[in-house]
Parts: C-alpha cells; structure tokens; sequence
C-alpha cells in the first residue's frame, strides 16, 4: 500500500465527513415528514359517529320532499263507476257507457240525472228522448230541452266546443251555460260520441257558483268515460 500524505488523507476524511453529515441529514428530514404526515391522518381523523352523522344529513337533505298520500288521494276511495244502457232504441242488447263521478250518499247511486255531490251527470240517448241525434252537430239541440220542462224561458248557449277522441270515438265536447230567471245560472259538458250504431251522449252540470270545486269534477267525469259496444247485436232501428 502506497502511504498517502498527510494532506490528501485530511482532504478525504473531510469529503466522507461530509457525505456521512448530509446523508445522515436526508434520512432524518425523511423521518420527520413521516412522522408528521402520520401525526397528522390520525391526530385529524374524524370520529366515526360524525361520519355516520354527516352523511345521514347528507341523504336528508338530498331526498326530495315528497307529499304525504291520504285517503282522499286515491281516487277509489271518493269515486265510483256511474254506469248506464244507452241507445236500446238502435241495437239489442244496448251500448253499455259509464264515467268517474264522486261518491254520495244515495242508495242507488249509478241512476242517472241524480246528483253526485256538486254535480249532475246523465247519460244518453235512452229509449223515447227527444233529443237523440245523428252527428256530432247536436249542441244546440242538446240545450233545446232546456226550454222545456222547469227550466223554459233559459237562455242557454254553448261557450266553446273541441274535438276529441273518446273510448276510441271521434267525439265532440261541448261547454255550455244555462241561465234562469229565478233558478240561477248552470254550467256544464255534454260530449256527443259517435259510436257507430248512434251518436251517444254524457253530460255533466253543476250550478255556477260551485263551480271551483265541481268542474274538475266534471272534468274527470268526462276524461273518464267508457263505451262498450256489443260484438254481436240484433239492430232494431229508431
């Protein structure tokens, strides 16, 4: 071994010297950020009940209010099937037509041109009325029979009429008003359907001053109506 001098030998104790101080230097900077990096996920961990809480608030206030449904909600529970025979004077057995209207408190309550609460329905046309028709032009004949019985001397005029479809028939529906001396005013629907073996009718009324409540009554009637024509039939003619 070639002896070094003395000055070489200083100059590489001090270069180890220095290498060892910052390697030493790394590994503590290293253990420090460890220990705090630790220090800090478990010193700032939040309890589990605060998590469990938290997110419970979250789903509460993220679910969309939703209406509490009652009894009056479902429509079976106020209404019923008012149900009729029409058109017997065309076809047996006769067209068989029926509509959604509140529940009463009579006995029988599928007679028509009784009320039903706020309202009055009726189907048509029946055997022996007058006011049975071939098209869909009928308003006004319809409000004919307004100036007849107790209620003669109305003025009676239809308000607006549309096109529809209903049961699967072309339809017309028709708003009226029916005004009296001394009865008052009514307002109401009729709708002429025409069904093929006859032009059918299903009217609703109801006097004006109910009228906030009663014709979505008679808006739900209307929207709600049935016809069952018989496959097979004997035509018997007017």
């Amino acid at each position: 071994m070639i002896p070094q001098p003395p000055q070489r030998m200083t100059m590489i104790r001090k270069s180890r010297l220095s290498l060892l101080f910052w390697t030493v230097l790394g590994c503590l900077i290293l253990v420090a950020g460890a220990w705090a990096q630790d220090s800090t996920d478990s010193g700032g961990q939040t309890p589990l009940g605060d998590v469990v809480r938290r997110q419970r608030e979250q789903r509460q206030h993220s679910k969309t209010a939703k209406k509490v449904v009652t009894d009056e909600d479902i429509p079976a529970n106020h209404m019923h099937w008012a149900r009729d025979q029409v058109a017997e004077f065309v076809i047996i057995p006769a067209v068989q037509i029926s509509g959604m209207v509140p529940n009463d408190d009579s006995p029988t309550p599928t007679v028509m041109g009784q009320k039903n609460n706020k309202i009055y329905v009726s189907f048509g046309p029946h055997l022996g009325q007058a006011d049975s028709c071939g098209s869909l032009d009928c308003g006004e004949q319809f409000l004919q029979k307004f100036q007849r019985g107790k209620w003669a001397g109305s003025r009676a005029r239809i308000l607006f009429d549309s096109d529809e479809v209903v049961g699967g028939y072309q339809a017309r529906v028709a708003h009226f008003e029916v005004v009296h001396d001394v009865l008052g005013k009514m307002q109401g629907t009729v709708t002429f359907i025409a069904a093929g073996v006859a032009t059918l009718t299903a009217s609703c009324m109801y006097s004006f001053q109910d009228r906030p409540e009663a014709e979505p009554e008679c808006d739900a009637f209307i929207s709600s109506l049935r016809i069952n024509v018989p496959q097979k039939y004997i035509y018997v003619g007017q």
